[in-house]
């Protein structure tokens, strides 16, 4: 059964957001009465019957609803500096969102190449990801930030971020899956010095990934496979 994106799935009749309705029309060629899987994002999950399928609407009535708990008992939020080619960002936002992650924030450090960011197109990436692993729950997608602006926010106690260049501890060692966490990753060029003081100060813990020198989106991945992995031990 095809799975769209909907995420009003509150009402007996539903229309398709217009990128789904269009999937739908024009790529998978569906017609009235066909049945179709919906997820809102948010945890609910829905079968539902095609009324209308054509360019301009594409409504469905809903047959029955399934509501999924989340299914990590701690959140895993991960912030992370662009990478200069947006594709390899989107690579690590689909595979993340495969493997299991509450929310992304995208980093602007001292030394971040990209500085400008089409959200509309991660949000895309991880909707086409949740559809394709079957997830219930769609990751927060947050706007590019300074690494100040995170700093002042309401994090989570838990927190560590990615350093090459001085003192740290394997995330391995350090996680602990009991409890909500943010692992920050910086650009290729690592942290500068008063970045690594600044989340030093803020209560983050310096971590490794390993001892190869990974790539911005693979270590943000390797770190997003070990916390939700380390919770299903």
């Amino acid at each position: 059964m095809h799975l769209f994106y909907c995420p009003a799935l509150e009402g007996e009749f539903v229309e398709l957001p217009e990128e789904e309705a269009h999937h739908a029309l024009s790529v998978l060629r569906m017609k009235r009465g066909d049945r179709i899987g919906l997820l809102n994002g948010r945890g609910l999950r829905a079968e539902a019957e095609l009324l209308e399928v054509n360019k301009r609407a594409c409504r469905a009535h809903i047959l029955t609803r399934q509501p999924f708990e989340q299914e990590r008992q701690a959140r895993i939020h991960i912030a992370v500096a662009p990478t200069k080619q947006m594709e390899r960002l989107e690579w690590f936002v689909e595979k993340a969102v495969e493997l299991g992650v509450d929310r992304i924030t995208p980093l602007l450090t001292k030394r971040t190449e990209r500085t400008a960011l089409r959200i509309d197109r991660l949000q895309r990436v991880a909707i086409a990801a949740m559809k394709q692993s079957q997830r219930t729950w769609l990751p927060v997608i947050d706007e590019l930030v300074s690494t100040d602006a995170l700093l002042a926010q309401d994090l989570p106690m838990h927190r560590y971020f990615g350093w090459c260049e001085g003192e740290h501890v394997s995330l391995m060692h350090a996680y602990d899956p009991s409890y909500d966490a943010i692992a920050v990753i910086g650009p290729e060029g690592d942290f500068d010095p008063q970045e690594a003081t600044d989340l030093r100060v803020k209560g983050f813990t310096a971590v490794s990934l390993g001892h190869a020198r990974l790539r911005t989106e693979t270590a943000a991945l390797a770190a997003c496979a070990w916390m939700s992995l380390a919770q299903q031990r």
